[in-house]
């Protein structure tokens, strides 16, 4: 999922056509960057994992928020699937993410169980498989990430989603790029880690070398230097990003793809090359139908 991404396309703060937003859509796809460009919104794909997260941080508990989604009915499902994600780790402890693998039996609901819970789980993007998300998210996932970086429970940590922004020398307005943060007070000062969301491990460098070189909004400067980690969305494995862009082979890239993005070409890379991406695309809706691509996003190949 590239939620971050999206939701940055979509903030007012954000000017349309900004040369470090061109660059991170076309890397991702050049239709959608083409899309974005031409004016047309996206309309991001759910997404369990940050949505679980908001919810996470927003101070009310996992119950509240099952109520809320209008889950009641399956309470007693959804504990068992918590009991039996914890069991299986107890057994399989030299893993990462067990309950993950397909010998995993739990979090099976029946579908006479699912019956009259059809608004529930559309509140959860309309897919059963989110319930199960959503509920790894909030009770394992999130405390994956915070073991592997090395937070106690105890050390009074704060987890939030805030806005960071994404500058560049010559460039006069930044971009507001939403982000994970946990703020860690060791002593008297606070320690910030910075967390973006990735799936297999793999590191976009043109969003990681940004995103390492953030600032926060206002005049208010970073208590100090925040450390970036790249959060495996499935596994909860963390890896420190350690940049591979220098500063000025980063303004340099930025551009390039911005540059490519205003003037194309545009082809479809993710149609063409891994079809599952595009689930995950605000701009899917334009560029399928009836699961062929459409005319518009072939017309520059």
């Amino acid at each position: 999922m590239h939620t971050d991404l999206f939701l940055a396309l979509l903030s007012r703060k954000n000017a349309r056509g900004h040369p470090i937003l061109s660059a991170l859509l076309y890397a991702f796809c050049p239709t959608a960057a083409r899309w974005w460009l031409v004016g047309a919104d996206p309309t991001p794909p759910f997404d369990p994992v940050w949505k679980s997260l908001e919810d996470l941080t927003s101070g009310g508990t996992l119950l509240e928020f099952l109520i809320k989604y209008d889950f009641d009915n399956l309470i007693e499902e959804i504990r068992a699937y918590i009991r039996e994600v914890e069991e299986y780790r107890r057994q399989h402890n030299n893993l990462c993410a067990p309950e993950l693998m397909p010998l995993f039996r739990g979090g099976k609901i029946s579908v006479s169980r699912r019956y009259g819970s059809q608004n529930a789980i559309n509140n959860l993007g309309g897919d059963w498989r989110n319930l199960n998300t959503y509920v790894r998210t909030w009770a394992f996932l999130s405390q994956d990430w915070r073991i592997n970086m090395k937070i106690e429970r105890d050390s009074g940590y704060q987890l939030t989603s805030e806005k960071v922004c994404l500058t560049l020398p010559g460039l006069n307005l930044p971009v507001q790029f939403d982000t994970w943060i946990w703020k860690i007070l060791v002593g008297h000062v606070t320690e910030t880690k910075l967390g973006a969301l990735v799936s297999n491990g793999e590191q976009d460098q043109l969003r990681f070398s940004l995103l390492r070189r953030c600032t926060t909004i206002g005049k208010q400067p970073w208590p100090n230097t925040p450390i970036l980690f790249a959060l495996d969305r499935e596994t909860g494995a963390v890896n420190h990003f350690d940049q591979v862009l220098s500063d000025r082979d980063l303004e340099k890239m930025v551009q390039s793809l911005s540059n490519l993005a205003k003037k194309g070409p545009h082809p479809p890379l993710n149609a063409l090359r891994q079809p599952s991406i595009c689930k995950q695309c605000g701009y899917q809706q334009l560029c399928f139908e009836k699961n062929f691509i459409s005319q518009h996003a072939l017309k520059d190949l």
